[in-house]
């Protein structure tokens, strides 16, 4: 694996994914029923942010704004509520994140690949009740738990995007979970890179599972293959997610552009419906 959790930590995606994650999560646990949580791809659960890294263009860039940030600023009050000294020194991963928007009774299936980021997950998040670590192919994992004895819950998907066939299995897992759990709610993130696998990715799901799509760009799609912005899939998102995610990203969207593109962003919102019904 080539993935360098640590090193990545807290960037630009990390803060549009986080900020998805929040919101979803702060929705469905506004009911009292126990909820289920997945995650196929979890990662460390948290980590240490030194004076480079790609924070820097990321969480770091919203730090001293966090106060002034009406639609992020709660989620920005828990990682401050992490930090030792209040200065921001960690960042949260998902696993993390999620753990502490989660309530005693919910549960959460943890999959990690690597066997020793999975073990830093044990170390972060291995005392918490109701929580199995899994040292395993997410992918294969997520559906040995699906559908979930509590009938609800969310399914976060956030691989590396290293392998070649990468969008093949995520397009195939997304349409055999939908199949087997087709109330379950899905957030999976991509990389904005190459707009024809992109839209590849959508053709693949098209008419077959119900999808709103966010992308938020930090810079112009042109040039060479680089990373312009993050892509936020959404299966069946609770009631307000969609109008949250908006006015989240749209606050998101001027504090992450790319200073060399001078400050663009964009945000853009696509919605299909699913299959016809009989």
């Amino acid at each position: 694996m080539n993935y360098q959790h640590q090193f990545h930590a807290g960037n630009a995606a990390d803060c549009v994914k986080h900020l998805a994650l929040y919101l979803t999560l702060t929705a469905l646990t506004r009911k009292d029923t126990p909820l289920a949580y997945m995650d196929t791809h979890a990662g460390a659960g948290s980590y240490m942010l030194g004076t480079s890294g790609e924070h820097l263009g990321g969480i770091s860039r919203l730090w001293s704004d966090r106060r002034s940030l009406p639609q992020c600023g709660e989620w920005l009050k828990i990682i401050h509520q992490i930090q030792p000294d209040k200065q921001l020194q960690h960042y949260p991963g998902s696993a993390r994140l999620a753990a502490a928007l989660l309530r005693p009774d919910d549960r959460m299936i943890l999959c990690e690949s690597v066997p020793e980021t999975a073990a830093q997950l044990r170390q972060h998040l291995g005392k918490r009740p109701r929580t199995s670590i899994l040292n395993e192919d997410g992918y294969r994992a997520l559906f040995a738990h699906m559908p979930p004895p509590e009938k609800r819950g969310l399914v976060l998907i956030d691989p590396p995007f290293e392998r070649r066939d990468e969008w093949e299995i995520l397009a195939d897992t997304l349409l055999r979970a939908y199949g087997r759990w087709p109330q379950g709610i899905y957030l999976v993130w991509y990389p904005i890179k190459i707009r024809g696998t992109i839209s590849r990715f959508w053709q693949a799901l098209r008419g077959r599972i119900p999808m709103l799509v966010y992308e938020l760009l930090q810079k112009p799609e042109e040039g060479r293959e680089t990373l312009f912005g993050s892509g936020l899939l959404l299966i069946n998102p609770p009631w307000g997610v969609k109008e949250a995610l908006s006015a989240g990203l749209t606050e998101l969207g001027p504090l992450l552009a790319d200073p060399q593109s001078g400050g663009f962003w964009s945000l853009r919102c696509n919605g299909w419906p699913g299959p016809e019904k009989p």
